[in-house]
Order: C-alpha cells, then structure tokens, then sequence
C-alpha cells in the first residue's frame, strides 16, 4: 500500500480535526454531530500555558535539561491543541518545542540529554507533524535516526531480561511514523513484526499464562527484582494502543482491530478497581495488574486517577470496534473518563494556567487522548439501553 503526501498528511489530521467537525470521513456513519470539546480543550489549554511558560517551569526548579519532561511527545500535544482550537499560538509553540526537541536528537537517533539510550524518548510523530506544517528536512533526518535506533529494541518476549509496553510503544510509533512518511517497505515489515510479537504475547503467553487480554510479561521484566508473576501496565498499554489505532486508520488492519478488541478485554476484565472513601463511587484504572500475586499490585487512587483519561482512550478506542456496546462496558468508560471531564469545573478560576505535576504528565495525559470527545459520543450512540 503506498499513501501520497496529501493523504498521509489528512490521515494524520483527521482523528484531531476533522473527525470533530465531520467524523462521517472516517467513522461508520454520521453518528457524531455538534460533539462537545470543551471540556477536553479548555484545560488543555490551562496546562499548555503553564508548560510552555520557561519562567513559570524555572519558579517550580523545572530547568529545560529535565528530560523527563518532554516524554509523551509534548509537541505532538500542542500540535493537536492547535488542530482542535485553530489558535495560531498554539502552532507557534508545536514548532518552538519540535525544534527544541529535533535540536537534541542525536546522530545516533537518541535523545541527547538523556546519558543512556532509553528508547522511551524516541518521540517521531510530534516531529512528523512538525514536518508537515514546515516541510523542515531536518525533520525528516531526525525521524529517520529515531527509526534506526528503534531497531534496537526486540519487540519478543520470551522471559527476557526487560520487557514493557512503554517501550514498544515508542519502537513501533518510531516504526509507524517513518513508514507514513516513506512508505518504506521494510519499516512497514518492522511494524508487523511488532505486531505480531505483540499478539503473540496475548493469544500464547509465555510460562502456561492463560489468555488475559493484554501482553503478559514477568513483573521482573516490568519493574525489576525476582517476582515472575504475570503483569500488564493499563496505562502502558494506553501508549502501545494508540499507534495501533493509528495503523488501523491508515489501512484497516485486521490485526491491528483484534488487538484492540482484546485490549479492551482486559481493561474490562482486570484493568480498574472501585475507589473507596474520598473516591467512593469512582472506577480508577490500575497503574500495574500483577495477576495471581496482587499484593504486588502499588493501589495508590491519588496517583491512579492521574492515568484515567488516557486508559479511558483506550478502552473507547475498543469499544469503537462494537456495534451495540454493552452497559456495563458503557458505564466503565464512563467511569474511567469522569476525572478527565470533571476538571471543566475548575474553570471558574480565572487563573491562566495550571500547574502540572509532574510535567511529562501534559505528554501522557493529551497526547494519545485526542480524540476522546468524539469516543465519547461514539459510546453514548452505541450502547445498550
């Protein structure tokens, strides 16, 4: 399959732009008119002001050589924060943080102020599009060195040493986003080897695991030490959907739909807990599923929440695949969204900015969420009454 400029260029637009304003384009149907964005825009553009601001950072000990703060691809975020309120501003700061971010990819394709080559901060689609708003050459370099360095990574796991879904989420978004912009045929054999690596760990866990919807590593490989329970990261896996999503978009992968469908299951299934006393009646998503060992589970709600809007993607992103979506299903995205939503009742503060704790969040929390509010209403369209 091979995409022209142009089309790689809408495709990449449209789940952030023209999905909102005619999702007929890309969706079954017109099942979504007049959707609702403010609620997801308006705080955004509260942290966008506070994380772009270098004296406000430099107040709170925030100095632009902090690398974690850049993770999650803050200028993909504001390059969507652009698409949905077409605020020139907000163009302008996409590219100030693509040109700081494409200033420190190193020849090796790593980002330089990290020591080591942490394949976590290979972040292309930000610079993707940076590319297509200013043609930069730079850029296409830079995505180039991200997608040989990606190559680093094994995407198999067989009881292996370090496995996570953060990591090949960044491989097969640094994979996805050199394809779109080369149609290179061995960068879309890379994003299926991903692929598969992927679905195998689900279907034929490793160790006799039975199937649980998500890729099953050993908590030793996730987060070190001895214990080899069986884990999955909900809000990892949030990271590793979206460029799946992505790649169903652009060619309505089969493979891509089963993996989504089977994530969803497992969000569903083992993803969420009920909070209790001040979170009483609240559904929050786990930070670590440690099956069949949970006293290894970190149950820590004030820190849980802070990933409810983008497991929340991920579950909508599923439950787009359902033709009649089940209320129990319903009811968990709903539950899982309501933090996301209810920071829209902070507005009455006139304040310009808010604070993010800690930076990186702005990254994970808009990046990979975008196109909630057009889920949202996909969700109340679809489900059982």
């Amino acid at each position: 399959m091979r995409f022209s400029h142009i089309s790689v260029l809408l495709l990449i637009f449209l789940p952030v732009a023209q999905a909102i304003t005619q999702p007929g384009l890309w969706g079954p149907g017109h099942e979504t008119e007049n959707i609702d964005t403010s609620w997801y825009v308006n705080p955004m553009i509260r942290y966008a002001n506070y994380v772009t601001d270098a004296e406000l950072l430099q107040k709170d000990k925030i100095t632009a050589d902090k690398a974690s703060q850049y993770l999650y691809d803050r200028p993909r975020a504001l390059t969507q924060l652009f698409l949905l309120t077409g605020d020139p501003k907000w163009k302008q700061e996409a590219i100030a943080a693509s040109q700081f971010y494409l200033a420190r990819v190193a020849d090796d394709g790593y980002f330089s102020l990290v020591d080591k080559k942490d394949v976590k901060y290979l972040m292309p689609r930000g610079l993707l599009y940076y590319y297509q708003l200013t043609s930069d050459e730079s850029a296409r370099r830079a995505i180039n060195r991200i997608y040989l360095a990606s190559l680093d990574w094994n995407p198999e796991y067989r009881n292996r040493g370090f496995w996570t879904e953060r990591n090949q989420a960044a491989a097969l978004e640094s994979a996805l986003s050199y394809y779109e912009l080369t149609n290179d045929a061995n960068a879309l054999q890379r994003i299926e080897q991903i692929l598969n690596a992927t679905l195998d760990m689900v279907v034929s866990p490793a160790n006799g695991w039975p199937q649980r919807g998500c890729p099953q590593h050993s908590f030793k490989a996730h987060e070190g030490g001895t214990d080899e329970s069986a884990v999955c990261s909900p809000w990892m896996l949030a990271l590793l959907a979206d460029p799946i999503w992505r790649f169903y978009q652009l060619t309505q992968s089969e493979k891509a739909e089963k993996l989504l469908r089977l994530f969803g299951r497992f969000i569903l299934e083992h993803g969420t807990y009920p909070g209790k006393d001040k979170f009483e009646g609240q559904q929050l998503p786990k930070y670590l599923v440690v099956f069949d060992n949970a006293q290894m589970e970190d149950i820590n709600p004030w820190n849980d929440m802070q990933h409810s809007c983008d497991v929340a993607a991920l579950l909508g992103k599923a439950l787009y695949f359902e033709p009649q979506i089940s209320r129990q299903s319903a009811e968990t995205f709903f539950a899982l969204l309501a933090p996301c939503k209810n920071k829209a009742s902070r507005l009455k503060d006139k304040k310009p900015y808010w604070r993010v704790r800690p930076p990186r969040k702005f990254g994970w929390e808009y990046s990979t969420t975008s196109d909630l509010p057009w889920l949202e209403q996909i969700v109340i369209q679809r489900q059982s009454k």
